[in-house]
């Protein structure tokens, strides 16, 4: 069985591991992310020479407008040095192993359409919910790019508050609500702490603006469901480890359907199944249907 190294470049932390070709993590570890291109170039030919087994290839997952067939990345992202060099041709030249690269959604899509749960689908959509809002959609288990190479960019979908303010789907980001949370209680709260702090609170601003971002939730979702009539809508980020907001997704999209007499889908949420070794895993998978070996 061959295996592979496979890299997650992150604003804060690159993660890598060892993984074997049926997708099991054989060791991993993470870094801070370096400064300059040219100080990743060098921890990533660094970590090649010293890991502990030999590898068939390696595989990538990056944020921004990946093109993974020719190797540059659009847009913006949280490391800006990444776009305008040619990221697969570099690093093929530099480790002299075969590269491919994937965006980071759809990489953690990758991994569900694989492995996870959305491994007996074959049309869904993932939605990443964390700091931002992002996702990925998924047509016959291959990603659907589109033109652009931004599908599933769901955080920039035009969407009015309830007051009528125009704004993004990103309202519903995990940073967008915890800035709101905290603006009320004078005080930084982040994600982890808040849906803690949420569970025994009687604070009526509070439970009202949770109940809005439910509600908001539930609006974007149910529109994803129309736009697209995916088998399943498959939730991404930290929030997915939390069951029980899953399961309250799923009660709110419920009755928004309940509520529209046009309307006759119950979209089905779940939680997606390997939360942080996502996009390791989905990276691998990408590389698989794509490598030249």
């Amino acid at each position: 069985m061959k295996n592979y190294l496979v890299f997650d470049l992150g604003g804060t932390y690159i993660k890598y591991g060892v993984l074997s070709s049926n997708g099991e993590i054989i060791e991993n570890s993470k870094f801070k992310t370096p400064k300059s291109l040219d100080e990743l170039y060098e921890d990533i030919h660094k970590i090649k020479k010293e890991i502990s087994c030999e590898v068939s290839g390696v595989a990538l997952s990056c944020p921004g407008a990946v093109d993974s067939k020719t190797g540059f990345i659009g847009g913006v992202s949280a490391l800006p040095y990444i776009h305008g060099p040619n990221l697969k041709k570099d690093l093929e030249e530099l480790l002299d192993l075969e590269v491919h690269i994937e965006n980071d959604a759809n990489c953690a899509a990758l991994a569900e359409v694989w492995l996870g749960e959305a491994k007996d689908s074959e049309d869904v959509v993932f939605i990443v919910i964390g700091t931002g809002v992002g996702g990925a959609i998924v047509k016959d288990k291959k990603i659907h790019r589109g033109k652009n190479l931004h599908a599933g960019e769901f955080g920039i979908m035009y969407f009015e508050s309830e007051a009528g303010v125009p704004g993004t789907w990103g309202r519903v980001s995990v940073g967008q609500l915890t800035k709101r949370i905290s603006r009320h209680l004078e005080r930084e709260i982040e994600g982890l702490e808040l849906f803690n702090f949420i569970e025994k609170t009687e604070d009526e601003v509070i439970l009202k603006e949770m109940e809005q971002w439910y509600s908001d939730l539930a609006k974007g979702i149910l529109t994803i469901q129309y736009v697209y009539d995916p088998e399943k809508i498959i939730i991404g980020g930290g929030i997915s480890s939390n069951l029980s907001i899953i399961n309250m997704i799923q009660e709110y999209v419920d009755k928004l359907v309940k509520k529209l007499d046009v309307a006759t889908i119950y979209p089905e949420v779940k939680a997606c199944k390997f939360n942080n070794d996502s996009n390791l895993i989905g990276a691998l998978y990408n590389f698989l249907e794509n490598s030249n070996l």
